[in-house]
């Protein structure tokens, strides 16, 4: 594990371990020598003070790392072994440092070795009379925008998972995020209504950037450790602004405040609500390091043939806010400046990120071959079942003596 740079405030640095070498048709090796930590997060505590998003912030620093891995986890003052931290402390004064330690069941969830959930060229196709349908199905299941007062003339139907990544994409993504063991928690198309909320524009434009809806409860927070007043297992959907400057951006709501959640049975899963948190996460928290890793990674091995339609990451908002927010401390600005650098260098979406981030250690030469045979595997299988399903129409034709 490499040493990180303290930085001039203090600051949660939080790690997660990774391994360094996945093979496909073999069990995940999971001893220890396998493992290292990686330095994911870092998170100014002033900063999530201000932003006061729950008033047990190790558990929301829990749940923060978790959808950003995609394991359930714990975390420990101490890398070698589970100590784990009290969840009911209050912000400290002084940096910590934090790991996430997950079990050997979450770890393998992390990396399906079946071919049929290896990466493949996916494409950003769909087509535009289903997204006219799209919308109309938000305007009959919703009415108006979720959060706002704000009239469907003046609402966007949202993807949660962007429309561009198609439905072979959100197909793999929430078959990989999968929590239902019924699997009701899995989207095949990406025009889905479960893809999608209908939010006012203002609010559209910078969700999972500055703006993302915390579902609860959830594996680390209850609903009482957000609003203390309620039940905790009630369902609720908190909105939270990462810009405590730019209340604009809510429309009139204050942050923390619900959205209205339809009862409706095509309510989006968890598990998106989750991934737009995990990209607002990543963009804001994320360190430098870690995001390089993945965007290589990414595009290395993911889609060793080229990208395809991606649509590029805008940027404007954030610039916007970082003039306006003077009293970010210098070295805060600095890191906000590498970050939109990153992403004008880089047109990997936020989902990207996500979905490649538990390979970024493995070696890329090794991590391309095991890919390349998985997708090998899946095309064999494919047209066995392509010519099974030729001979039974042949036998049929025979059996009827046409």
């Amino acid at each position: 594990m490499e040493a990180t740079e303290q930085p001039d405030e203090p600051a949660f640095q939080v790690y997660a371990s990774f391994p360094r070498v996945v093979a496909f048709g073999v069990d995940l090796d999971l001893s220890p020598s396998n493992w290292d930590w990686v330095h994911c997060l870092e998170i100014p505590i002033d900063t999530l003070s201000k932003l006061n998003f729950s008033p047990r912030p190790y558990k929301w620093i829990r749940y923060a790392i978790g959808v950003v891995v995609g394991a359930e986890g714990d975390l420990s003052s101490c890398a070698h072994e589970l100590n784990v931290v009290d969840y009911d402390a209050v912000l400290p004064i002084e940096s910590a440092t934090l790991y996430y330690h997950t079990s050997d069941d979450e770890r393998r969830r992390m990396f399906p070795l079946d071919p049929h959930m290896a990466p493949t060229n996916i494409t950003s196709s769909a087509s535009s009379p289903r997204k006219d349908d799209f919308r109309s199905a938000m305007a009959d299941r919703d009415g108006r925008c979720v959060l706002a007062e704000v009239t469907l003339m003046g609402c966007d139907a949202v993807h949660l998972l962007a429309h561009s990544k198609g439905d072979e994409y959100i197909s793999l993504y929430t078959e990989r995020r999968s929590r239902d063991p019924a699997g009701d928690d899995i989207v095949r198309e990406i025009d889905s209504i479960r893809n999608g909320i209908l939010l006012n524009a203002i609010t559209h434009r910078v969700l999972g950037k500055n703006v993302a809806f915390l579902p609860m409860p959830n594996f680390a927070m209850n609903t009482t450790d957000v609003d203390p007043s309620l039940p905790p297992g009630e369902n609720r959907f908190t909105a939270h602004l990462f810009e405590p400057c730019e209340l604009s951006l809510l429309v009139g709501r204050r942050p923390g405040s619900p959205i209205r959640v339809s009862d409706h049975k095509n309510w989006p899963p968890a598990i998106l609500f989750d991934a737009v948190y995990a990209t607002t996460i990543l963009y804001h928290f994320g360190t430098t390091r870690v995001r390089v890793m993945i965007d290589k990674t990414w595009k290395n091995i993911f889609y060793e043939d080229g990208i395809m339609n991606r649509s590029q990451v805008e940027h404007k908002e954030l610039i916007d806010a970082q003039v306006q927010d003077k009293q970010k401390t210098e070295r805060q600005a600095q890191e906000r400046n590498a970050r939109l650098e990153h992403h004008e260098r880089s047109n990997t979406s936020p989902f990207d990120l996500l979905m490649a981030l538990p390979y970024i250690l493995v070696p890329q030469d090794e991590l391309r071959a095991t890919f390349r045979e998985a997708r090998e595997k899946a095309e064999k299988e494919k047209q066995e079942r392509l010519k099974e399903k030729v001979e039974a129409w042949n036998w049929q034709v025979i059996s009827s003596g046409l």
